[in-house]
Parts: C-alpha cells; structure tokens; sequence
C-alpha cells in the first residue's frame, strides 16, 4: 500500500509517546550516520537514552562529510574530514556519552551507495554490531531526500538481513523538505514519538561549527545548515519508525493442531513452569481487588481460574482465537459462576465492555507488529480509567518474529504515556510486568499504584 509524505506526517502527528528505553529493549545501540552529524540531528533522543542508561553505543560514519565546502582554499577536504570527525566526537561527548564505539567507513560523500566497497560494508556493520552488543540498529528513513541517506537505509537493512533479531529504527533528518504528496514508505512501519531532551541536543548541534558557517569563510558556496532547519532542531519530540522483524507469525491452523486430541502443547496443566509462574502472578496482583477481569489468550483457563480464586477477581472472563481451546476451558471449569469463556478473532476481535483488569500471558510474541498495534487500540477502548493491565512473556526462545521481550516492549510503548509501570519481576524464564492505564487526561498521581 503506497503512503505520501502527507499520510506519514499526519500518522506521525498522534503517534504514541514512548519511552525511548521501550523501543531500544536492554541492550546496545547502533546508529548510522551518512555524515558526521545526521545522528545529532535525527537521533538525538536515543543519544540521550544512551547517557541515561549506560548502555553500549556505537557509531557508523558511512562518511567523512568532507564535500561540503568543496572551494575552500584554506580547508582541504582531508582537513575537513578531520574537523568534521572532530566535531561528531565533541557532539556525542555533549550527550554525556563517555566510551563510544566508533566504525568509520570512509565511503564517499554524496556518493555512499556507488562506491565498490559498499558491497562489503553490511557484513562489516553486522560484526561491529556483535562487538558492541547491540540489540537496536537506527538509520536514516529509506525516504529522506539524500543519496547519502537512502544508501544507509538500505544498509541498515542488508545488516538486518544479516542478523534477524535486531530492532530497527528508522529516523528522519531531511524529511521536512519534502511535500504532502511525494511517496514515502511509511505503510508496514510504526511511527513513535520520543521526547528530547532539547538543551542537550542543542549543545551537541553547538560542536558541528562547520557546517554552522562558522568555520569556513572562504567558500561562499559552501553548505551551512539553513535557520528553518535549526530552528525546527527545537521540537520536543523526534519521529521514529519501526520497522517489522522479518519472518511470520504462526497461523491458526498451528494452534489448531497443536491442540488437537487433548494435545497440552506447553504443558499448562502440570509442569513446575507453569505452575510456579501462575502463582507468581497471583501474588503480583495480591492486595488488589477487580470487578472484571479479562484474559486474552486465556488457553486451557488455568491462568483464569487462578485469577479468580487467589486475587479478588468478582467475574473473569477468558479469550481464545481457538475453539476446541474454550471448549476444554469451559468444561474444565464448569460449575465457577464467575468464570466465562468465549472464541474471539485474536487481535481484531475483543469482547465489549469494560475492564478494570486485563491479563495477557504468553500471547503477545504470536503477533506481529501492526496486530498489536490493533489489540493496543482496542484495549484502550476497553479498559477503564486505572485499571491494571498485567504483561507475562517468555524469554526463551519464542520461533517467532518477535521474541517476548521485544513484542512486551512493543505493545507497552503503543500505549504511549497512558501506561505506568507499578512492578516489574523478572527471572531467567520469564518477564511479568504489571502496569496501570491512565488514558490522555486522566493521569493519576505520579507513582501511585494501583487501589482498585
């Protein structure tokens, strides 16, 4: 499906508030660079959540920018590229980065994607992303009006070809010079916004004095940055696209024949897993009451049941796309008033109503992108003002696109800031994190927890 320019801004214009530390997960962060500036530009919101956190950051220069004043007499372009490096190690500097790993590939300016030794770099880019432990890859929009861009972008995805199993971002630098009605990819990507922290940013713009005219003089031809840019640079918020894992998800018929003849494929009934993890989540949720429950992805209803019996749960009501599933639920719990089992359409499909509790364990790495993107929307719809929203995902390896970690962060930053973590356990199995909805407007005390 094509999208112009128009229909990615609009998009963009209501998308999600995340936190950056969501979108990135735990680990490293790679971000490519067509010149020796578009990071401070385009990513500075991740620069920031790199200082913040401590995570390992490194940078791919595809460039040295050295053609940006090709007429100066007193400034070779060797002695550009020095400067220019320079100044993009003063700026990461300025973000409070301390030890940045850097990979320089010394490809030609404004020429990056023609030259013989870009064939080579994704294989390069890939291993320096293993040497820094990274978990995230950002890179300018496929889109963004520059050869040197478009060649990063198509490098970023040759690296993610390479390694299936890291995040992609993709951030905007030029964008804004293009109209409402040119194409720009935007269809199978997920546009966030992340605030910045704009003082930072603007002292990392600060280090880039060659490309601020402030440097050069004697080519007047030379590049400076235009005042509708650097005033544009003041934005509270950066736009990020996240673009889909490879691979597919499992279809119904899996599910179908995994459940066939009594099959209990996870063990949900007996295995010290299971059982120790239900317990847990009982115990996350203790001293809370709920009028209505509802457990997405509810399976066998052993997650369901105990909702109901340990927590004060007045009604539960679990949800499965698979029929025979709710049928074994509904005879292996006949005879609780309190219980209900029902099919839904997983995740176009979500029963009306509202709830003041939504567990889901389990489920969310069996969805892609854009159908979480749809169960966030309708869950918003559903619960009410405070309600607890309770996320269980497997750590393990999952066979699917996304694994539990990344879908677990993928479905809390769609929230936006409507969602506030109260607690958070974690062992080597498992993720469980249970979290309280505020829609816009309706925010609660900062830290409150829940007190239903």
């Amino acid at each position: 499906m094509s999208e112009t320019y128009g229909d990615w801004m609009r998009r963009c214009a209501t998308a999600p508030v995340a936190e950056a530390g969501r979108l990135l997960g735990s680990g490293g962060l790679v971000v490519l660079a067509p010149h020796p500036d578009d990071e401070t530009f385009g990513a500075a919101a991740l620069l920031c959540e790199v200082a913040r956190s401590g995570r390992p950051l490194g940078i791919v220069a595809l460039t040295d920018g050295n053609a940006s004043h090709p007429h100066s007499k007193a400034v070779s372009p060797a002695a550009l590229a020095e400067i220019r490096q320079a100044e993009q190690e003063a700026a990461i500097a300025a973000f409070g980065i301390e030890h940045p790993h850097w990979l320089r590939l010394g490809l030609p300016d404004g020429g990056a994607g023609r030259d013989r030794r870009f064939g080579d770099a994704a294989e390069q880019v890939a291993r320096f992303c293993d040497a820094v432990g990274a978990e995230t890859l950002a890179a300018p929009h496929p889109d963004d009006p520059h050869p040197d861009h478009h060649a990063a972008a198509a490098l970023a995805e040759a690296v993610r070809a390479l390694r299936p199993a890291l995040r992609l971002l993709f951030y905007p630098v030029w964008s804004m010079r293009l109209t409402g009605d040119d194409p720009y990819l935007g269809a199978d990507l997920l546009p966030f916004r992340i605030a910045v922290d704009r003082e930072t940013k603007v002292r990392a713009i600060e280090c880039h004095a060659s490309q601020l005219g402030r440097l050069i003089e004697d080519d007047p031809d030379g590049f400076v940055l235009p005042g509708w840019f650097l005033t544009a640079q003041d934005a509270p918020y950066e736009i990020y696209a996240l673009a889909p894992m490879p691979g597919e998800v499992p279809p119904a018929s899996h599910f179908a024949e995994l459940y066939a003849n009594d099959g209990d494929p996870w063990h949900a009934r007996s295995s010290a897993y299971e059982i120790d993890k239900r317990a847990d989540n009982c115990d996350q949720l203790k001293g809370l009451t709920f009028e209505a429950g509802l457990d997405i992805g509810c399976g066998e209803g052993h997650l369901t049941r105990a909702l109901v019996e340990k927590p004060s749960v007045r009604t539960m009501l679990g949800i499965d796309r698979n029929k025979g599933i709710v049928e074994r639920a509904r005879r292996a719990h006949a005879g609780i008033p309190a219980l209900r089992f029902e099919t839904y359409a997983l995740p176009t499909e979500l029963p009306e109503g509202r709830f003041d509790l939504v567990v889901i364990s389990e489920l969310l790495y069996f969805l892609d992108e854009l159908a979480l993107a749809t169960l966030a929307r309708l869950l918003a719809d559903r619960m009410t003002p405070g309600a607890s929203l309770l996320l269980v995902n497997y750590l393990g390896e999952t066979g699917t696109p996304l694994s539990g970690r990344a879908a677990h962060d993928l479905l809390v930053a769609l929230f936006g800031s409507t969602l506030r973590s109260i607690s958070l356990r974690e062992t080597e199995d498992y993720r469980a994190e249970l979290l309280q909805f505020y829609p816009e407007g309706e925010a609660g005390p900062e830290g409150s927890a829940p007190s239903h």
